[in-house]
């Protein structure tokens, strides 16, 4: 039975830099494929899924239900795990190998540029080595796809949330050079390595399946090793 869809109004997470492209607004977020434990942990505290009403960005949106409902300020939101479905997965297993698997995708994309052309040697490294590890992830997620029936669905097309690199995003990067490059890579590759660990976290605490939610351990504590060796090169 289809879960009721509900709308999820979040903080914005502007990005103030030099020479790039202006922060998201605070938009209405239409919870339409993921439940709400997992949709809240998504995009607490991020820009979220952009919906056509007042963005003005010519993105496809989500419909839904129109009330509002605040996400939590902090932490983790303390929400029962939805029921197990055949094969013991449950919604948030599904939903989140919705998310992470586009994620992946769209980064991929991002750390193929990153690795050939970052003006600081040990970006290009860290952005070749989170490639190797980001296809192995994606292999796995489709797998979790699959087996959760989800497999050749992207609720998230089109989307622009935080953690999600967006066409605009990469033409910025690839538009740029030197250390406004890097400066713009380290940015966004910043943003998805911190919602890889928040997604992550959630579906460890409201996931059934073993096979997700050891994955999710594994996503969480990689993102982790890998968000530290940015910040390391002043990410």
């Amino acid at each position: 039975m289809r879960r009721q869809r509900e709308s999820v109004m979040v903080r914005g997470g502007g990005r103030p830099r030099e020479g790039g492209p202006p922060p998201r607004p605070v938009r209405e977020i239409l919870a339409g494929a993921l439940p709400a434990t997992l949709l809240v942990l998504a995009l607490l505290g991020a820009a979220g899924c952009g919906s056509g009403g007042g963005g003005g960005d010519g993105r496809e949106s989500d419909r839904g239900g129109a009330g509002a409902v605040p996400a939590a300020r902090s932490g983790t939101p303390s929400l029962s795990a939805p029921s197990t479905e055949p094969g013991g997965y449950n919604a948030t297993d599904r939903g989140w190998a919705q998310l992470m698997t586009p994620m992946n995708e769209r980064t991929l994309l991002l750390l193929d540029l990153v690795a050939d052309r970052a003006a600081d040697p040990g970006l290009s490294d860290l952005a070749r080595s989170t490639r190797v590890t980001h296809r192995d992830e994606l292999t796995r997620l489709r797998g979790l796809l699959r087996d959760t029936g989800a497999a050749g669905t992207n609720p998230h097309e089109g989307h622009d949330m935080k953690g999600m690199i967006t066409e605009e995003e990469l033409r910025s990067v690839s538009e740029s050079r030197g250390k406004a490059f890097d400066a713009l890579a380290k940015t966004y590759l910043r943003e998805h390595l911190e919602q890889g660990i928040l997604v992550s976290r959630g579906e460890r605490d409201s996931g059934a399946a073993p096979a997700a939610t050891d994955l999710a351990r594994e996503v969480g504590e990689r993102r982790a090793g890998q968000l530290k060796a940015l910040r390391q090169l002043g990410g």
